[in-house]
């Protein structure tokens, strides 16, 4: 018996993924196939078509991860606030369900298409979508002293493009850098050291944030921004389930992808605040100690979720309340998925082409941003 749970959990993990990854080669057809045709047309006409295909694909995504796992997404904060606009999405970073978290943010306000991320440079070699990710418009940055002028310029250039070409933006960038993990003590002793080094207040359940790259991206599209989204993520299941008075909660690890998918979260709690971009100081410095600033609050909000107190345990803010996402947000998106991905498996040479986007557009994809990053 147990042998036949363990497999089916597999499968709620194996088919999702196979579904996801499987249809690189065709939405990397897409895009290309839409960069060549529009190579004689406005850029922001090129942005629009991509933000299309790109939005479709993560309606792909979110049909799994809300309506296939049957997860319940909770909210709380300035969720009355949302709408579509552009802004800069700061959040904690304790696994890598929070990119999926934010869609599940961005499908509600129709925002999925203009989603663009701060991504570590590495992710670039990623077969096909590293490619994809860079031609959507994802910076990529290296850490520490590696984050070069070079790095930084190319980001600056990528930004101011932005602005030139009025393009829709949702910048998604998670400032710890490394994601937390309670399990891993050394890390948070070596952010707190880094803390106290600068005179800072010490953080217990976030890492203190880097600020580099959250400058730039705040300075590159300060006057295109409408708002900054402020967003704290806790997972059901991570120590905060227990019942009643205890003397102590020991918080878990968050749910990585495939535990998520093999059922082990059972609610995803949301907490937004949104703050006006002119609260945000213009020099480095200043955004650092504005940035530090929110991750306190960050750390006092998770605090009250991971608390002793039975009545703050388990509530991310006040007021939370469950948020369902209608089946026509994505079935739409899994019906369009199907129809250019089944087709080209039902047949060899179909087959063949296939296989050879993933071989050789890799190969490609891998060498173009070797050389052009």
């Amino acid at each position: 018996m147990l042998t036949v749970i363990f497999h089916i959990n597999t499968l709620r993990f194996a088919v999702p993924a196979a579904a996801l990854m499987g249809l690189g080669p065709q939405y990397l057809t897409l895009i290309v196939g839409w960069r060549l045709a529009s190579v004689l047309m406005p850029t922001r006409w090129f942005r629009a078509g991509d933000d299309c295909i790109w939005g479709t694909y993560q309606r792909f995504i979110e049909f799994f991860f809300e309506h296939f796992t049957g997860v319940e997404v909770v909210l709380s904060g300035d969720v009355d606030d949302l709408k579509k606009e552009n802004v800069l999405y700061l959040s904690n970073h304790q696994s890598t369900m929070d990119w999926i978290v934010a869609d599940m943010l961005a499908i509600r306000t129709g925002c999925l298409g203009r989603m663009r991320y701060v991504l570590k440079d590495g992710l670039k070699y990623m077969p096909l979508y590293g490619f994809y990710f860079g031609l959507h418009g994802c910076l990529y940055v290296k850490r520490s002293n590696k984050f070069n002028e070079r790095n930084i310029n190319r980001c600056k250039r990528q930004l101011a493009s932005f602005e030139h070409h009025k393009t829709p933006v949702w910048m998604v960038i998670f400032p710890e850098g490394t994601r937390y993990n309670p399990e891993k003590k050394e890390a948070l002793e070596l952010s707190q050291d880094f803390a106290r080094s600068k005179d800072l207040s010490i953080l217990h359940n976030v890492l203190s944030p880097r600020y580099r790259a959250t400058n730039l991206c705040i300075q590159g599209l300060r006057k295109h921004y409408d708002a900054i989204y402020d967003v704290t993520i806790a997972y059901g299941g991570t120590g905060e389930e227990v019942e009643g008075q205890v003397s102590k909660v020991t918080r878990q690890k968050a749910p990585s992808i495939p535990d998520y998918l093999m059922g082990q979260c059972s609610q995803v709690h949301i907490h937004l605040k949104r703050r006006p971009v002119e609260d945000v100081p213009e020099d480095e410095t200043g955004v650092h100690k504005w940035l530090h600033g929110i991750f306190e609050e960050k750390d006092k909000l998770l605090e009250e979720f991971y608390s002793n107190d039975p009545n703050k345990r388990g509530r991310l803010g006040d007021n939370p309340r469950v948020s369902k996402l209608s089946l026509s947000k994505t079935v739409p998106a899994v019906l369009f998925s199907c129809g250019i991905g089944i087709p080209m498996l039902l047949t060899q040479p179909c087959r063949q082409i296939y296989w050879k986007i993933w071989m050789f557009g890799t190969l490609f994809c891998s060498l173009y941003m070797r050389v052009t990053t």
